[in-house]
């Protein structure tokens, strides 16, 4: 009970509510950073005759830049 009551006094004390953003923060950077270095996989026909395809994987600026290319 006491530290429940503890707990709502730091949240509601302005330096405990910035500790949370602080970290939601750090954790969105980490979600960003790692959306960026995460590869795609597609699976594309290196010539037109052949029905064989073959799995490529590059990241998403990769990707674009590959695009713009065809």
């Amino acid at each position: 009970m006491l530290s429940t009551v503890v707990a709502l006094a730091l949240l509601a004390s302005p330096e405990g509510a910035e500790q949370p953003k602080k970290r939601e923060e750090q954790e969105t950077a980490k979600v960003e950073k790692k959306a960026e270095t995460r590869k795609i996989c597609r699976h594309i026909r290196m010539d037109m005759s052949s029905r064989r395809k073959e799995r490529v994987c590059m990241t998403a600026e990769e990707w674009t830049a590959f695009n713009n290319g065809n």
